[in-house]
C-alpha cells in the first residue's frame, strides 16, 4: 500500500478558483484524484486543516491517500509526496487514530426488495425523543422536529434551562451512537477501543448538490487511542476502509503510534 499527502499547487492554489471550488466539494475532489491513477483503482481519502499540518501558506487544500499503487507524481495540479505504507503491528499495541465516517445501519423496510440505509445518529435521536415522549403520554406522530417541540411543551422541558437539558440529552444520544457505531465494529476488525478514550465531534451533514437536490451524506470525526488485537484483520480493515461514503472522504484512518 502507498499513503500519500496530497495539494493543490502553489500557483493553481493562490491564484485560482479551483481551490473555493473543491472545497465542499468531495465528489468532486475524488474524480480528480481518480485520474492519478492509470487503471482505475478505488481508494481512500481524507480531508485535512492544512492550517494545522502545513506551514504558510496554509490555505490550500490538503488530502491524505491510501491506495494499492503508487498515484502519478506528474499531476500538473497536486503536489503529491507519497511512500510505502506497511505498518509493523503487533498485538497489544496501543495507535493514536483519527477517522471521518459515515455512521449508518443497513434495515429491512416494507415494500422494498433492498435494504435501507439509516443514519445511525438521527435514528438514535428519533428513538430517544419518541421514548421521552412515550414517557410522558405524548403524542408520538411528527418528524424528529415535531417531537422535539411536542416534549418542549412539557414541564420537563420548559423554559430556557429545560430546553438546555434536551438539547444536552439528545446530543449526549447522538455521540453514544456514533461511539457504539465504531465500538461494534471493533472486535471483529481487530481492534479494541475505550470509551473513555475516543472523541466523536464534527458532525454534520455534506450536500452533494451535484448529485441531487436532495443528495447528501453525515460525517463524524473520531479521534482517540485503540488498542490492537489481531494486527492482520486491522490492516485489513485500514485497507478496505471504514463505513460507506468512501468516494466522498469517508473511510480512512489514519494512526500513528503512542
Amino acid at each position: 500500500m502507498y499513503l500519500s499527502r496530497i495539494q493543490l499547487t502553489e500557483s493553481i492554489g493562490q491564484h485560482s478558483q479551483l481551490g473555493l471550488i473543491l472545497k465542499d466539494r468531495s465528489y468532486g475532489m475524488h474524480r480528480l484524484l481518480w485520474d492519478l491513477f492509470s487503471d482505475g483503482e478505488s481508494f481512500l481519502f481524507r480531508e485535512e486543516s492544512s492550517r494545522e499540518q502545513l506551514p504558510p501558506p496554509r490555505n490550500r487544500p490538503l488530502y491524505y491517500l491510501l491506495s494499492q499503487s503508487r498515484p502519478d507524481s506528474q499531476s500538473p495540479i497536486f503536489q503529491i509526496e507519497t511512500k510505502e505504507y506497511s505498518p509493523n503491528l503487533k498485538a497489544r499495541d496501543q495507535l493514536a487514530f483519527r477517522l471521518r465516517a459515515n455512521p449508518t445501519i443497513a434495515r429491512k423496510t416494507a415494500g422494498k426488495k433492498n435494504s435501507v440505509r439509516h443514519d445511525v445518529l438521527m435514528d438514535a435521536q428519533q428513538q430517544w425523543l419518541r421514548n421521552a415522549c412515550e414517557q410522558r403520554s405524548l403524542s408520538l406522530k411528527g418528524t424528529k422536529g415535531q417531537l422535539k417541540r411536542t416534549l418542549l411543551s412539557h414541564p420537563d422541558f420548559s423554559g430556557s434551562e429545560g430546553h438546555a437539558l434536551l438539547n444536552q440529552e439528545t446530543a449526549t444520544v447522538i455521540n453514544q451512537a456514533a461511539i457504539n457505531w465504531l465500538k461494534q465494529r471493533s472486535e471483529i476488525n481487530g481492534f479494541d477501543i475505550d470509551e473513555s478514550q475516543i472523541e466523536a465531534t464534527g458532525y454534520r451533514w455534506n450536500a452533494l448538490p451535484e448529485k441531487g437536490r436532495h443528495a447528501g451524506f453525515s460525517s463524524m470525526d473520531y479521534e482517540g487511542v485503540l488498542t490492537v488485537t489481531d494486527p492482520v484483520r486491522f490492516l485489513q480493515r485500514i485497507e478496505k476502509g471504514f463505513g460507506p461514503a468512501k468516494a466522498f472522504g469517508c473511510g480512512l484512518m489514519l494512526i500513528r503510534r503512542l
